[in-house]
């Protein structure tokens, strides 16, 4: 498969399954944001309803949990090889007369700090959503929000609506 990323930049090839990656999450979260919007249907939901969100529940945590943290780590390894022998600071470089404890800090433990934050942060997106989700308001809650009440129901079975 042709990688479709432009070369501007020495390190956008390299990364590009994970940008591809974040661009599905983004616009699976915008789906979920904007149906967070939308208020609880009245009839509970179809089988097929049911089993679409459970895969679109499924595709996104595939995506937050399993193959962006894996794309990142694949990219700090390979391309910016961030190993044990990469170092952000050794214990000798600042430690000059000033009794700080002798810490070295690898490059491979910035990597996977950096990949315990983007679970941190999903996990952290993952509960907000839920709460959410569970206090959208129902359709007579948002309409009587809105100033509308339902006045009688039509023959079709929908609410015929009058201002207040």
């Amino acid at each position: 498969m042709p990688n479709l990323i432009p070369d501007w930049f020495p390190w956008l090839h390299p990364l590009g399954r994970m940008l591809w990656a974040l661009l599905f999450t983004a616009i699976g979260l915008g789906i979920v944001f904007a149906m967070l919007r939308r208020p609880k249907p009245e009839r509970p939901a179809t089988w097929a309803q049911c089993m679409l969100g459970a895969v679109g529940t499924f595709a996104l945590f595939f995506l937050c949990y399993a193959i962006i943290p894996h794309e990142w780590l694949t990219f700090s390894n390979g391309y910016l090889n961030w190993s044990t022998d990469k170092f952000v600071f050794k214990h000798n470089q600042w430690n000059k007369g000033m009794g700080l404890p002798p810490i070295d800090f690898p490059y491979s433990a910035l990597k996977d700090t950096v990949a315990a934050v983007i679970y941190v942060v999903f996990f952290g997106l993952n509960l907000y959503i839920f709460a959410k989700w569970q206090k959208r308001p129902t359709a007579e809650e948002a309409n009587a929000d809105a100033g509308e009440k339902i006045v009688r129901t039509s023959r079709f079975g929908r609410p015929v609506k009058a201002k207040a």
